[in-house]
């Protein structure tokens, strides 16, 4: 038979640990921001994989609307645990919020909670592109050729590829493509 040691400074060090996230967790209720951020940061800066200390920090620096902040950590927490959807659409409204909306609505498309926030972010995308199409003739010409490249190279993302075009088509008045055909045309000499 063989015998494990019990290791009292670890699991003294793990119950410390865990009192000062439920510190940090009470004092973020409370609205005591500087007592929730010391805390904190003691227990990653002892141990940067504690997931808790990380969830709740998370929490701590979308109340302090540092999505940058917010960011950083989840990216921790995806390489920790990519298979929790919930850290990728907190990444997704992180990412937001610092107005990364292509690279968000990605992050949103693997939380199936992230529903709603993706189909208004995927119609808020689908306004700056029309807006595209009408204001910038180098856009309007690369979307004319192809729409999906050109909303790659911007930087947007569309879950439902299909949906966002045909919303587009939908949407933006004719003119403002009828336009460009026109302009775009060889004239006769």
């Amino acid at each position: 038979m063989r015998c494990f040691k019990f290791d009292k400074g670890a699991d003294s060090v793990r119950r410390h640990h865990a009192d000062l996230v439920k510190k940090a967790e009470f004092a973020l209720v409370r609205g005591d921001l500087a007592v929730a951020r010391t805390a904190l940061k003691r227990v990653i800066s002892e141990d940067a994989e504690h997931i808790g200390a990380l969830e709740i920090s998370a929490k701590l620096y979308w109340k302090l609307e540092d999505f940058e902040e917010v960011r950083r950590i989840t990216d921790r927490l995806i390489a920790l645990n990519p298979f929790e959807p919930g850290y990728h659409g907190l990444r997704g409204m992180a990412l937001r919020g610092l107005n990364r909306y292509g690279e968000a609505a990605q992050a949103l498309a693997r939380d199936p909670q992230a529903t709603e926030a993706l189909l208004e972010l995927e119609g808020y995308q689908a306004s700056l592109v029309k807006n595209l199409l009408e204001e910038d003739p180098v856009f309007a010409a690369q979307y004319a050729k192809n729409p999906q490249g050109a909303l790659s190279d911007r930087g947007f993302y569309f879950a439902r590829k299909d949906a966002a075009t045909a919303w587009l088509a939908d949407n933006v008045e004719n003119s403002v493509l009828m336009e460009f055909n026109l302009l775009s045309r060889p004239r006769p000499s």
